[in-house]
């Protein structure tokens, strides 16, 4: 499933880890979308296939998926709640766990803040085939992973409209 993360220090506000002046700029508005325990929009432009069972299956993880938005692009940006909890303590160590074998670029956890709960962020590269920013968040009992996957070439476009569902997450 997707992971979500941050650890230890000061929490900030949700930042991909691609420059935020993106390439793409929202010009039409956005989708409302309702999860299970949360709401956010769709960013124009992108599909709601969470009823998609064939795409859910892609993700290859265990957990439950909430919410897959595809891109035009192909970029995937999906939140879910782990199998398990995670504790807080742990979520570093969480996403440094599911990070694919030979990924590359692997970034450090960096601490997050999404509408006001703490969790950790990290980035990595599969080869050349995608990029993946992913983060983990408790709240309410659940330990919610949000995750992007991209094409390295698309992750700056990709990444700006992952920062407009996260800019709209609200818990509900």
């Amino acid at each position: 499933m997707l992971v979500l993360s941050a650890c230890g220090g000061t929490s900030a506000t949700v930042t991909p880890s691609s420059n935020p002046s993106s390439s793409s700029t929202p010009t039409a508005e956005a989708t409302p979308f309702a999860g299970t325990g949360f709401r956010t929009n769709i960013p124009s432009g992108w599909q709601d296939q969470t009823a998609n069972q064939s795409a859910q299956a892609s993700l290859n993880g265990p957990g439950s998926v909430l919410m897959l938005l595809l891109a035009p692009d192909h970029g995937v940006i999906a939140a879910g709640t782990t199998a398990q909890p995670v504790g807080d303590d742990q979520l570093a160590m969480y996403l440094t766990s599911i990070t694919p074998p030979g990924a590359i670029d692997v970034s450090q956890p960096e601490p997050v803040d999404i509408d006001g709960v703490s969790g950790v962020l990290m980035t990595y590269q599969s080869g050349s085939a995608t990029k993946t920013e992913q983060m983990v968040v408790n709240q309410a009992g659940n330990t919610y992973e949000i995750m992007l996957r991209t094409l390295p070439a698309d992750f700056a476009a990709d990444a700006a409209a992952l920062q407009e569902v996260l800019d709209s997450w609200t818990w509900a």
